[in-house]
């Protein structure tokens, strides 16, 4: 008996904590829709305003679009090109008649006179008187003096075969000649006047080589010899020079 007891007072117990806990749940899930609710009008509402506010705006402030009118220029025509001058050609020249030949106007001599011949006068006969001849003596010295003028105008230059050089120029070797091993020795005959210079320079003997005459003939052009006298007066000379070229 006492076990049937106790079972029948736990139920009631257990049924009632059940429906107490149903209750909370409903609550709290009717608070939690209650709070979404409001939350969700609230961001309805902003929304609602946000728009309200756009719309307002838009009527106190209207956009006022001006249209402006653009004239566009005028395009500028293209320039013509000019036209070319003409090159007017000249006139081609007439030709150049020649001159007709004047006539050489035929000069008609005036007629000669005669000349009648006058007569010749007489001649009278002069009596002529004899000159004397001058003396011998006078004859004889201008022959003489004529003489001495003649035979120093024709002096011959004077031979020296040992020629005195005063002034001595060393004649240059040509570079070409000792490249060549060219040797030889250059005889020259040298007509030197009163002042001792060489007035002309022939060659007797040649050393076989061009370039060895010529460069003899160059130095010994600038020597000075000694000037010759006969009777005290200076006269040409004529010497014979030797130049040799030998290499060492």
């Amino acid at each position: 008996m006492n076990r049937k007891s106790t079972s029948s007072t736990l139920v009631p117990i257990y049924h009632s904590a059940h429906s107490t806990m149903s209750r909370k749940l409903i609550f709290t899930l009717l608070a939690s829709i209650a709070v979404h609710t409001a939350v969700a009008y609230q961001l309805i509402h902003k929304v609602d305003n946000e728009q309200h506010t756009i719309s307002m705006g838009s009527v106190k402030a209207p956009i006022n679009m001006t249209f402006s009118t653009v004239t566009l220029p005028e395009p500028t025509p293209e320039p013509q090109p000019k036209p070319k001058p003409k090159i007017e050609q000249p006139p081609e020249p007439e030709p150049i008649k020649p001159p007709k030949p004047k006539k050489d106007a035929v000069v008609i001599p005036d007629p000669i006179a005669e000349v009648e011949p006058e007569p010749e006068p007489e001649i009278e006969e002069d009596v002529t008187e004899d000159i004397p001849e001058p003396p011998v003596e006078e004859q004889v010295v201008k022959s003489a003096v004529e003489e001495t003028d003649f035979e120093g105008l024709n002096d011959e230059p004077v031979f020296i075969s040992e020629p005195e050089i005063v002034n001595w120029v060393e004649p240059r070797y040509p570079r070409i000649a000792q490249r060549r091993n060219q040797q030889g020795v250059v005889m020259l005959e040298v007509r030197v006047d009163i002042n001792g210079k060489a007035m002309s320079i022939d060659i007797l003997e040649s050393s076989g080589f061009d370039a060895l005459d010529k460069s003899a003939i160059s130095a010994v052009r600038h020597w000075k010899f000694k000037a010759q006298k006969r009777n005290d007066t200076y006269v040409e000379s004529l010497v014979h020079v030797p130049v040799a070229f030998q290499l060492n």
